[in-house]
């Protein structure tokens, strides 16, 4: 446990130096926008490329990881389902509530792998995004369009939403290049390599300061349903079909992992452009770093 919390230290202590520069660093609004911008657009795409078209993944369990990764998340979005009718949510906070409950923030995923299982970690951690990440996007625009919006979003809107987003077309890439034997020559590699390294030091300090407590006096009940579905059932669904599916070893810490992360920033950006509840999503995500900071080395622990 004592490892577990010195590796996840750094982690966490950059995104305490980001809640504390925003308001107090000579980094304007602007450029904390400009960072995310590079970060979400440029450099971690190229961490995930290197990672995915640049590894060997063949001696990893691939199939029962992703499996169960992304069946906890389908779980977890049925239970949300049976929840909204028999307790009435509104409609605005259900979005947040079910965003929250689903997404992850790969930044921090990425930073605590490669802390706690080194480059296998981050190659996994990579995997993991490449499988739950579409999933939970095309979610995320079909509730948003379906609960708040005038039509409902088709397979079309769903699958144009996805092939703007940089990271699951740097996963498609990634993995396109290794399926195919292609890999990535030695100079590209290098390139990427130098990119990559920016992403998680510049994402997690974009993670503090987009922490919004502020935002904390929205109402407690939705917020702490979609924090404890994220931060304790989801990971707890991951582990639970981890043994039906004879998940063990790296592979099964990383999935366990990657899906007690706190939920991304990317659901507030939804949240404002259409129409949920941004102020409960701003609350959700403060929150569940905070708590994550608690959960997340329990969960390691657990699996370790």
């Amino acid at each position: 446990m004592n490892a577990t919390l010195a590796a996840l230290a750094p982690v966490f202590g950059l995104i305490v130096v980001g809640a504390i520069l925003r308001p107090i660093g000579p980094i304007g609004e602007d450029g904390w926008r400009g960072i995310e911008l590079i970060t979400y657009w440029l450099l971690l795409p190229a961490l995930l490329v290197l990672k995915l078209g640049g590894t060997d993944l063949t001696g990893y369990e691939i199939g029962p990881m992703v499996t169960a990764m992304a069946c906890a998340v389908l779980i977890v979005t049925g239970l949300l389902v049976a929840i909204r009718r028999i307790t009435g949510i509104g409609r605005a906070a259900y979005t947040s509530v079910i965003q929250g409950a689903i997404r992850q923030n790969t930044y921090i995923g990425i930073a605590a792998a490669g802390a706690l299982y080194g480059h296998d970690g981050v190659a996994l951690a990579a995997v993991g995004i490449a499988a739950v990440i579409p999933l939970v996007n095309a979610l995320s625009v079909w509730f948003l369009t379906r609960m708040i919006g005038d039509k409902p979003a088709n397979l079309g809107v769903v699958a144009a939403s996805m092939a703007k987003n940089p990271i699951i077309v740097a996963c498609l890439l990634g993995i396109a290049l290794n399926a195919s034997g292609i890999g990535l020559h030695k100079l590209v590699a290098d390139g990427l390599d130098l990119l990559g390294r920016g992403a998680l030091a510049l994402g997690l300090l974009a993670v503090g300061a987009g922490l919004r407590f502020s935002a904390l006096r929205t109402g407690w009940a939705p917020l702490l349903l979609s924090n404890l579905l994220k931060l304790v059932a989801v990971p707890a669904l991951t582990l639970a079909l981890a043994g039906p599916l004879g998940l063990s070893g790296v592979a099964l810490q990383v999935a366990v992992l990657f899906n007690a992360l706190p939920s991304s920033a990317s659901s507030y950006v939804f949240a404002r452009a259409l129409g949920g509840d941004h102020a409960l999503m701003a609350a959700i995500l403060t929150t569940q770093v905070a708590m994550a900071a608690v959960t997340l080395p329990l969960f390691i622990a657990w699996v370790g």
